[in-house]
């Protein structure tokens, strides 16, 4: 067999690579890069280990805590599908600080995904006292510290601090196994070892995977962090000084009890490519350090100087993993709402796009009624967090009950607090980026009626050509004879 495996680390050959390096850098004159000062120093090489646990779910008693706004929504999103993928029975708590940005609409859409999951926007003493001294902490803010509010959830035997930039692809439970001691990963990435910090004699620790202990979840505790928050602008070591909430961490626990964990319970994504060659079989955790896969297109547009090019990523790795399960979960959700809903209504029915239009001397006919909702700029500039019916409408849609309702699924978690009259239901349709395909393509992209319909239906522009097929093609499935109010759609909406 080759020693050069593939997906394996060279550790003899790196090893042999920096001593030859820190020999050179030792006979150079001249001031030293960071990165060429740390060779010179004591190297930690982290572990990784070779078994297959079992997910076993932790129960209520452990706690999962994590830190988001707005921009690192999908992150979030695609951090709690891949945990809940591991864990589909999951009933441990899961808690996200957040800033106030991440509004109602989008904390209903994750509860879809784990229904035991807590928003809390804290506003701590110590806010005023964040350093702004560097680059990355003027980035970070207040946001970088709140991972330390875990200190302020009490009676959990344990909290596994996650960042929001993770995808959990394996097994976690030997962060919440038995023990008192903390639990956290050496800081690795672009390098295959972790330097030891001069200041705790200890290698850097990535804050982005943390195991905290019942025992520590105190006052004491929490006021000691929130102090090391306010003195985290003070120099302690090139190593540290660089970092903000990782330097804070990393002080917090310089005395304490940590179980240094292997690289597979949080490998970040520069090592698995640069040094396992991007085969990742067997890591619990990959950590998407650096530039954010989804701060991109096709999901964000990038704010300036937020991507660097010369960065060693995976975005692919991570979109395939995401767009795998986000999939799977939307596909899932329809077909619970679909249960949920009452039947479609056999026999003629009638499709409209403004409830004014049911001739109120029709109703009397035996025709069921339904209403297409394709805008969101109906329901007024509170749209998502808090929309409101159109003026009149409440009374109307009373009037002509019974009605169906059929919108998009992505409106659901907007629109399931608005009042409903009685006899008016809603029907969802996966109308969605990125599964949908452009109804203008071509047949060639739709699947027709056949076995395997039911799924995503395509999108047009103006929306309601899309949404009309889609609701005449879901109706006739059902044996109703629908005609449309609706004007000027194109051919493919044919019997």
């Amino acid at each position: 067999m080759s020693e050069d495996a593939y997906g394996w680390l060279c550790r003899r050959e790196l090893e042999q690579a920096a001593r030859q390096q820190a020999e050179q850098l030792r006979l150079r004159a001249g001031p030293l890069r960071r990165s060429e000062q740390e060779l010179l120093g004591d190297l930690h090489w982290p572990s990784r280990h070779h078994r297959c646990f079992d997910p076993v779910d932790p129960g209520p008693n452990v706690a999962f805590l994590t830190v988001a706004n707005d921009r690192f929504y999908r992150g979030l999103e695609a951090m709690l599908l891949s945990l809940r993928a591991t864990y589909p029975q999951l009933t441990a708590p899961v808690w996200v600080m957040h800033d106030g940005s991440l509004g109602s609409f989008l904390q209903r859409r994750l509860e879809t995904i784990h229904p035991a999951i807590h928003f809390v926007q804290p506003q701590p003493d110590w806010a005023a006292q964040v350093p702004t001294d560097s680059r990355n902490r003027q980035r970070i803010g207040m946001l970088g510290y709140l991972n330390g509010q875990a200190f302020a959830l009490r009676g959990y035997r344990r909290v596994v601090v996650l960042d929001a930039d993770l995808l959990i692809t394996a097994a976690l439970d030997p962060l919440w196994a038995e023990g008192e001691q903390f639990r956290a990963v050496p800081d690795c990435g672009d390098r295959p070892w972790a330097a030891i910090s001069p200041f705790t004699q200890r290698p850097v620790l990535n804050s982005g995977v943390l195991s905290v202990p019942g025992w520590s979840l105190c006052d004491a505790e929490q006021h000691r962090f929130e102090r090391l928050i306010e003195w985290a602008a003070e120099p302690v070591c090139p190593l540290l000084d660089r970092f903000a909430d990782q330097k804070v961490w990393n002080l917090f626990l310089a005395d304490q009890p940590v179980d240094l964990m292997p690289l597979n319970f949080n490998c970040n994504v520069k090592y698995l490519v640069k040094f396992l060659g991007g085969c990742g079989e067997g890591l619990s955790v990959i950590h998407f350090a650096g530039p954010k896969p989804w701060l991109t297109w096709p999901w964000l547009e990038p704010e300036p100087g937020e991507q660097r090019s010369t960065a060693v990523a995976d975005p692919l790795l991570w979109n395939r993993i995401y767009r795998e399960q986000l999939r799977a979960w939307r596909l899932a959700l329809h077909r619970q709402t679909q249960a949920a809903a009452p039947p479609l209504p056999v026999g003629p029915a009638l499709l409209v796009a403004d409830p004014g239009r049911f001739e109120v001397s029709a109703l009397d006919r035996q025709e069921s009624r339904h209403l297409l909702l394709a805008d969101p700029d109906m329901f007024g500039p509170g749209w998502p967090n808090a929309p409101q019916w159109p003026s009149g409408w409440l009374e109307v849609l009373q009037a002509v009950a019974p009605l169906q309702l059929w919108a998009p699924l992505e409106w659901e978690p907007a629109v399931r607090e608005l009042p409903l009259p009685m006899g008016v239901h809603w029907q969802w349709l996966l109308v969605e980026a990125p599964f949908s395909p452009a109804l203008d393509q071509g047949a060639d992209l739709i699947a027709e009626e056949a076995l395997w319909c039911g799924g995503f239906e395509p999108w047009s522009d103006p929306p309601l050509v899309a949404l009309e097929r889609a609701v005449l093609r879901r109706l006739r499935a059902a044996g109703a004879e629908p005609r449309s109010d609706l004007a000027g759609l194109a051919p493919w909406l044919a019997p």
